[in-house]
């Protein structure tokens, strides 16, 4: 896999993210056996301005021949997927999460090994 394509990957699945977060929040609720209200709603809208910047900075970052920024890219993909993997495999085993939460940790964990390794590279 590339950095273009991996890039191009996660900018669909991060302005997914945005747009299930901010105008579908109950589909996340669902999956991950949460229950909605006014604050997790108020929560969802203000992730899904996170996700936004970053399927912006994944695609405009795709076609970079920059190594440098490449690396910083990578690494700061990296970590932000690996942390979101702990810490949805935390909050099942706490019992906060449903079981639907290791879909995202599945893919998370992809994405944090792919970028890892383009960190390293």
């Amino acid at each position: 896999m590339t950095f273009e394509v991996l890039n191009r990957i996660a900018f669909v699945i991060f302005a997914a993210l945005f747009v299930v977060l901010l105008f579908f929040p109950g589909l996340i609720y669902w999956l991950f056996a949460l229950e909605g209200g006014p604050s997790v709603d108020f929560i969802a809208r203000r992730a899904a301005m996170l996700f936004a910047g970053l399927s912006v900075l994944a695609l405009i970052t795709a076609e970079t021949e920059n190594d440098e920024v490449r690396q910083v890219v990578s690494l700061s993909f990296a970590v932000t997927m690996a942390a979101l993997a702990i810490l949805g495999l935390f909050e099942l085993v706490r019992g906060a999460a449903g079981i639907g939460i290791l879909l995202a940790v599945a893919v998370e964990s992809v994405f944090a090994f792919y970028y890892l390794r383009f960190w390293r590279d």
